[in-house]
């Protein structure tokens, strides 16, 4: 607790403000002294903890101020000052900045005050507009900018390594010890001394600690001998509302908190609350007695007429009300000041009775010294009061917040009016508290819950609610795109398999970085509306994670609906708004796949193009989809449509009736009856046996119709009119979000690449795992893998790829490779998503399909060393027949009768194949940071052991020396693309062999699959081959992605063109390879860490001139922008999302000159760290 109580009573704030104002002119001193200074000198004084009666002229007959009275009776005195926020860190900030807590978010707890705030406080503003700027006392923010705010100033407050009257008697006078009263009040007549005489007027800002009590000591208050007589024979009556009943009313968080504990230091025994009382009263008459001697020395130098005192406390204060001590909550006791404003330049002495606030303060200094506010100040200048050319302020209610949170402090928030006040806790909303103040001012009796006062309430919570948004700013933002089980938007349709779920959010970019987090889930909407997480509060839990943090509260139900939302901290401890709240219901799966399903969504897409065409009408819906069609048609009498639908059409530009033999390019006829008294149609899809066969091809969804791929439908037989208006095609996929990706350059045959292949992904997501097409709609590890890819960077989605790893586990197939891609697609999840359940699951069956027992003492691996028992460990039925079998690329040679050369490139079979040990050395790769993830420390040395093994072997044993290419494998000395594309892309190629590997590569052109681009690609975009892999990516040959586009297609073909693979279909999602290669290789934007915690961005740009693109992470979107400005400039343009660091870097960079944000970087550093925000990157060549 001691340690708690010293943290809490750092720099406490109560700021008093003189305001004296000097008007200059050629003579200073005559210009004084006959009011003729144009720009007044300002003395703003602060006290601590003084509260609205602590002063005679309020009728409180115990505390001696005939010098603040008379400044009152000669001045302007407010009635109702009212502090924003009643304590003193929050309170000066908010004076400092005139900003309320929620838009400045400082406090105890918190680093400095942001710069940008401070950059515009009121001495920082006098300061740089003609005004000599001093401050002497507590200044109680921490800012390390003092010197840009004041000329001259010295900070301190209570010393707190003292527990004893040295907390405030520490401070020399000409080698006498004094009270820090005494002491800051000869700062001020010093400062008086010195620059009464300046030419330039002076603003003094005074901040007392007194009568702040020193809460380390057991006896609180010290005073000055000169007022140790003051009360000395008196008693003073016990406090108002004393009584057990009006403590017991509190609720339990303020009973249990601060405000009690410190009752019992001060005030819970009479002589404890004498000696207080007189304290506080005694402390208060010190500071009187230096305004009296700072307002003898303004007239000594002639300048009292030119000098506007402004005294004001920077909170309220309990002296026992309700047993309580302190400030901090919503009670007037608590949030009323004195406020007093003398100019002697005004005459009259008035009274005011409205609201007026602690940040009205600094507009109204800003005002008396002519500088215009800053735009983002949100109080009002009280000088056209002072200067009664107005009687108000127009305000008919104020926003009062203490929004700390801070165990022992209930956080709340609430507004006043003239005649009423509500206010609210902030961990829980259902504790509401409202009073009448004109029938009650002592605020006994709650009104909250009563039925006569229901329209009151709901319409001060509508204004609370309003100003909290009005004066919140970018830097309260909360956190956004929350996930349960890493999806976006759970609901009633989506059910969450695992009890302990994990859940992620996106740190708002004004936080940067986060420092906690707290989370809250809740049984109902109305307790999550009120922070009531009646199933689990995390509390505060200090990382810095914002992803992937899982549940640890009571087990949760299967079939429950549950409500979440979050906070966080961010680096510097400020506390921003909570979340909206966030649905989600529990289920069971059915079998054992537990990753968790996304909901499904069905987009009604109108035709883009409807014509009438003699005997039927067409239409072109735009793009392919697997789909279905509605329609309205009203027969007046019974009749036979037919209906045609396809992906093709034929030369005439109709439905292609007869697709290419042997294809699965899809046509379907279906006629549909139709009657007089029906008007609404879906045509029945004809369901195709091989796509629909049982144990092999995946089932749609429960609950969808058959769906058939198609673009284009004829209509034909209508005796009745059809619109466009009519028709829909109802096209299926998996939950979607078009904005999450985007990618632009100034070559257009690359943009319509990448928007075929962004399309093609969210196409084929109709079945709920990944398929391969329509031909068999079964999942194929490989496929898998590229649709995996290039989903991850398309759209911020990871449900369906996590099912079908889980699916794989079980349900192998037959390739040697595809059983080597399960690694690799573990490892893209991992490094995408940063979550480790997969592997924790499934790490020991991995291991089996790594094939890393099939090696060889060389560390080689073949698959002709497979049995039963190896195809069992894999997860093969033991009635499964075909052996597993390397096939490389797809299809080979003469595949399905035809005369192709295949998409081997002439590649020759042997035992030790270089491209299955290509795989085997990427995954040995992985499989040490999977062993390393779960603390298995032999496994770790096991498989860096094996990938050093193979990695020497493959280079020694199948690496042509004298032609510096690799062969395919070992007793061959064919050299095919594969088998130089596959080390260059998982690293096995040296750096001095690079540029033979690449050059033969090269010479290959795209003599691979529209699979084995995958790694083409990768391999080019790893080799800083960037002018290459522009030239393939954007391709108008045959063997292009251009050409799916040419011949017609609106999804990816299953390869590159009909000649290819003569069973091909034209919905084939690993044709979509660009859609990742662009992010990942054009732009190198790729997760260094997992999660996305660093970013690589690596920017490959060729002979673009301009590019923009957005990827979506876990963490948020990375977005981008480039810009060729010329031969001797390029600019780039990142923004990085909170919580999220980036390494940007870029190849071929010698003897040129790199800026970031104007700041050349040092020619050693190899990248630039960039942080959440926006940056400007500048490559300028130089020449002499």
């Amino acid at each position: 607790m001691n340690l708690m109580i010293k943290m809490f009573f750092r720099p406490d704030f109560a700021i008093q403000v003189i305001v004296i104002s000097v008007f200059c002119s050629f003579n200073l001193i005559n210009a004084q002294q006959d009011g003729t200074q144009e720009k007044p000198n300002i003395i703003f004084i602060l006290t601590d903890d003084q509260r609205f009666d602590a002063i005679g002229y309020a009728g409180n007959k115990y505390v001696e101020t005939p010098e603040m009275d008379n400044l009152a009776k000669t001045g302007t005195y407010f009635n109702n000052a009212i502090v924003t926020t009643p304590i003193c860190a929050a309170s000066r900030a908010s004076i400092l900045t005139g900003l309320y807590e929620r838009s400045h978010n400082f406090n105890f707890q918190t680093g400095n005050i942001r710069d940008e705030y401070m950059d515009n406080s009121y001495p920082t503003l006098l300061k740089n507009n003609g005004y000599y700027t001093g401050f002497y006392g507590k200044y109680g923010v921490r800012y390390d900018g003092l010197d840009k705010q004041f000329d001259e100033f010295d900070e301190y407050d209570r010393n707190n390594n003292f527990k004893d009257k040295r907390g405030y008697f520490y401070k020399t006078i000409n080698k006498d010890t004094v009270h820090l009263t005494r002491y800051t009040g000869q700062q001020a007549i010093d400062f008086i001394d010195k620059n009464a005489t300046n030419k330039k007027p002076f603003c003094l800002s005074l901040s007392f600690s007194a009568p702040h009590a020193h809460d380390a000591a057991p006896d609180q208050y010290f005073w000055q001998a000169e007022t140790d007589k003051l009360l000395e024979n008196t008693t003073i009556p016990g406090p108002e509302l004393a009584e057990d009943k009006y403590f017991n009313t509190q609720p339990k968080i303020v009973r249990d908190g601060f405000n009690r504990l410190r009752w019992t230091w001060r005030y819970d025994t009479p002589e404890k609350y004498q000696h207080s009382l007189k304290g506080y009263y005694r402390m208060i008459s010190g500071i009187d007695l230096e305004i009296k001697k700072i307002r003898e020395k303004l007239k000594e130098k002639g300048i009292e007429k030119n000098t506007i005192i402004i005294v004001m406390g920077d909170n309220g204060y309990f002296l026992g009300e309700r047993q309580l001590a302190g400030k901090w909550l919503m009670y007037d006791n608590s949030i009323r000041v004195p406020l007093i404003i003398y100019d002697p330049r005004e005459a009259k002495h008035q009274d005011i009775s409205d609201m007026v606030l602690n940040i009205d303060v600094t507009q109204t200094i800003a005002d008396l010294a002519g500088v215009k506010s800053p735009a983002t100040w949100q109080g009002k200048s009280l000088l056209p009061l002072v200067q009664q050319k107005t009687n108000t302020i127009n305000r008919d209610t104020i926003l009062i917040e203490h929004i700390w949170d801070f165990s022992e402090i209930p956080p709340s928030e609430g507004v006043r009016t003239e005649e009423w006040k509500y206010f609210r806790y902030v961990n829980d909303k259902s504790i509401e508290e409202l009073y009448n103040l004109k029938k009650d001012p002592k605020e006994i009796n709650n009104l909250i819950g009563k039925k006569k006062y229901k329209e009151v309430t709901d319409k001060l919570r509508i204004k609370l609610d309003d100003l909290i948004k009005k004066n919140s700013n970018e830097y309260r933002a909360a956190p956004t795109d929350l996930t349960v089980e890493l999806i976006r938007e759970p609901s009633a349709e989506v059910k969450i398999f695992d009890l302990k779920p994990e859940f992620g959010w996106t740190v708002p970019l004004g936080a940067k970085y986060q420092g906690a987090y707290q989370i809250l889930v809740a049984s109902n909407e109305k307790s999550i509306n009120n922070n009531n997480g009646d199933v689990w509060d995390s509390g505060q839990v200090r990382s810095l994670e914002s992803t992937n943090v899982e549940y640890e509260g009571n087990a949760l139900e299967v079939g429950k609906t549950y409500y979440w939302k979050v906070r966080i901290w961010d680096e510097e401890n400020r506390l921003v708004d909570y979340s909206e709240p966030q649905k989600f219901a529990t289920g069971k799966s059915d079998n054992y796949i537990i990753s968790t399903e996304n909901k499904f969504v069905v987009t009604k897409v109108a035709p883009v193009k409807f014509e009438n065409r003699k005997d039927f009408i067409f239409l072109d819906f735009g793009k392919a989809a697997f789909a279905t069609l509605d329609f309205t048609y009203n027969a007046k009498k019974p009749h036979t449509l037919i209906v045609r639908v396809g992906e093709m059409l034929d030369d005439k530009g109709n439905v292609n009736r007869t697709p290419p033999a042997k294809s699965n390019i899809r046509y379907q006829e279906i006629k549909v009856d139709v009657k007089p008294g029906q008007s609404k149609y879906q045509i029945k899809v004809l369901e195709d046996e091989r796509n629909t066969r049982a144990n092999k091809a995946i089932p749609l969804p429960e609950g969808f119709p058959p769906l058939v791929p198609f673009r284009y439908a004829e209509i034909e037989g209508a005796q009745e009119p059809i619109m466009a208006t009519n028709i829909e095609q109802l096209a299926f996929h998996t939950y979607w979000d078009e904005e999450a990706s985007s990618f632009a350059c100034d070559n257009d045959i690359l943009n319509q690449v990448w928007e075929l292949c962004k399309y093609s992904i969210k196409a084929t997501t109709f079945n709920g795992l990944y398929v391969d097409g329509d031909r068999e709609r079964i999942p194929y590890e490989a496929d898998a893998f590229l649709n995996q890819l290039s989903h991850y960077t398309t759209d911020r989605e990871y449900a369906i790829a996590r099912r079908t790893i889980e699916y794989f586990m079980k349900n192998p197939t037959w390739p040697t490779e595809w059983q080597q891609h399960v690694a690799l697609l573990i490892y893209a999840d991992y490094m995408y998503t940063g979550n480790t359940e997969l592997i924790e699951r499934y790490y020991e069956a991995l291991k089996h399909k790594t094939l890393y027992e099939l090696s060889n003492e060389d560390g080689l691996i073949t698959s002709t060393k497979v049995d039963k028992e190896f195809m069992r460990k894999l997860g093969f039925a033991d009635d499964y027949k075909k052996p597993l079998t390397d096939i490389v690329d797809w299809p080979p040679a003469n595949f399905n009768g035809s005369t192709t050369p295949g998409e081997l490139d002439g590649f020759v079979f042997k035992p030790y194949s270089t491209v299955i040990n290509s795989f085997f050395y990427e995954n040995m790769k992985i499989m040490v940071e999977f062993a390393k993830i779960l603390g298995k420390t032999d496994e770790v040395m096991d498989f860096e052991l094996r990938a050093a093994k193979a990695k020497k072997a493959v280079n020694e044993q199948m690496f042509d020396k004298e032609r510096g290419i690799y062969v395919d494998g070992v007793g061959t000395d064919h050299a095919s693309l594969h088998a130089n594309m596959m080390p260059l892309a998982f690293g096995l190629v040296p750096e001095e062999h690079f540029a033979s590997v690449v050059n033969y590569i090269k010479t290959r052109g795209m003599a691979c699959s529209v699979y084995g681009a995958q790694f083409l690609m990768d391999g080019l975009y790893n080799a800083g081959e960037e002018d290459y892999a522009l030239e393939l990516l954007s391709s108008t040959a045959e063997r292009s992605w251009y050409n799916m586009i040419r011949i017609g297609s609106t999804i990816t073909l299953e390869s590159w063109d009909n000649k290819y693979k003569n069973n091909l279909d034209w919905n084939h999602a690993w044709g979509a390879v660009p859609a990742n290669v662009i992010p990942r290789g054009l732009w190198g934007i790729k997760p260094k860490t997992p999660g996305f915690g660093v970013a690589t961005i690596k920017p490959q740009m060729s002979k673009l001139k301009s590019s923009s693109i957005e990827v979506p992470t876990v963490r948020g979107t990375i977005k981008a922008k480039y810009t060729f400005n010329g031969a001797r400039l390029q600019t780039y343009e990142i923004e990085i999302p909170g919580n999220m660091v980036a390494e940007f870097s870029l190849n071929n960079i010698d003897g040129k000159d790199l800026l970031h944000n104007g700041a050349k970087i040092p020619p050693a550093f190899n990248s630039i760290r960039l942080s959440p925000g926006t940056h400007i990157i500048q490559l300028k060549i130089n020449s002499f």
